[in-house]
């Protein structure tokens, strides 16, 4: 399988991680603290027990604190292959690392160590318009393939047309958008991350793929609709679990539907990672399980990411 949404931090990146997101959504610590824990091999009570004295900080240290100092390759390398994983993207939040060095610059570093099987997007912060197409060119340089931008982490609106000229120069780098879209914890207003922006960003810069981070749940119908608007259009399941999606009611029926239907070619499997403590081999077998086909199954597990990705058949 490839997966499209990976997050491979080394401990100081992953406190400049769950700093910034706590900042603006600490819920998310709560949401899924047990799922995190469990993947960094924390203490869970340990860690609840921090956030109820209101010691976030102290958490989130006693979370990150097994974390490698920095990424081994090698070892992701050896987890793909246990998992049955041929290609990942490595996602970045940016930002500036506590120890004078950035996030982007690291998880460069660390796709480049093994370009066939690994390509990092960078996180880029779409506040300062000219710092965010500087960014955007600086991680070009080094190797990064696509970049994340998260609205409900900065705030802003990706419709303003003040951003117009990040998504102008993504197009002309040939760099994939993967935008957040749907349910989130911040404090900002919950329709931040509409699929409407998909639909803005996809008319106003036609050619440039735009990934639909996490599928826009609760508005799958809609985010369905838009995605059959434009052929550049993908939608990523990363951070929902396989089996909630085919109980009645969940929302994603219009998914099921259509995304083995008019959309076959368009959905995209991603892990997440932290939020997910089942391995990643698990979360594929679930969607196998959803009963699509084997070659609708085969395309939401590689087929549709090659083809985005530039890789082989396979």
């Amino acid at each position: 399988m490839v997966d499209v949404c990976v997050l491979a931090l080394d401990r100081e990146c992953w406190r400049t991680y769950f700093r910034g997101l706590a900042a603006v959504a600490p819920t998310y610590l709560r949401a899924f603290g047990r799922h995190a824990t469990t993947v960094f091999g924390t203490d869970h009570a340990a860690f609840r027990a921090l956030l109820d004295a209101g010691d976030q900080d102290a958490a989130i240290g006693l979370l990150v604190a097994g974390q490698p100092e920095r990424t081994d390759t090698d070892a992701l390398l050896r987890t793909m292959d246990d998992n049955g994983v041929v290609h990942q993207v490595l996602m970045s939040c940016g930002g500036a690392t506590a120890d004078g060095d950035d996030v982007n610059s690291r998880v460069a570093a660390v796709a480049a160590k093994a370009p066939d099987r690994l390509q990092a997007w960078a996180g880029v912060d779409l506040t300062d318009p000219r710092a965010a197409v500087a960014e955007l060119e600086r991680c070009h340089a080094l190797g990064m393939r696509g970049f994340a931008v998260t609205p409900f982490w900065q705030g802003v609106d990706p419709r303003d047309p003040v951003y117009d000229p990040v998504f102008r120069r993504a197009r002309e780098l040939g760099m994939p958008l993967w935008l957040h879209t749907g349910h989130h914890f911040a404090r900002h207003a919950h329709d931040l991350c509409h699929p409407r922006n998909v639909d803005w960003i996809a008319r106003r810069h036609p050619g440039l793929p735009v990934v639909a981070g996490h599928a826009a749940w609760p508005w799958v119908l809609e985010m369905v609709s838009i995605a059959q608007r434009h052929r550049d259009v993908y939608l990523d399941l990363s951070s929902h679990r396989p089996p909630w999606m085919a109980r009645p009611g969940s929302g994603w029926e219009p998914l099921l539907l259509y995304g083995a239907t008019a959309l076959r070619d368009r959905v995209l499997f991603g892990s997440a990672t932290w939020v997910n403590a089942d391995p990643v081999a698990a979360l594929a077998e679930q969607v196998a399980a959803l009963g699509l086909g084997d070659e609708v199954t085969d395309r939401w597990l590689y087929g549709n990411a090659a083809r985005l990705l530039g890789l082989g058949p396979g």
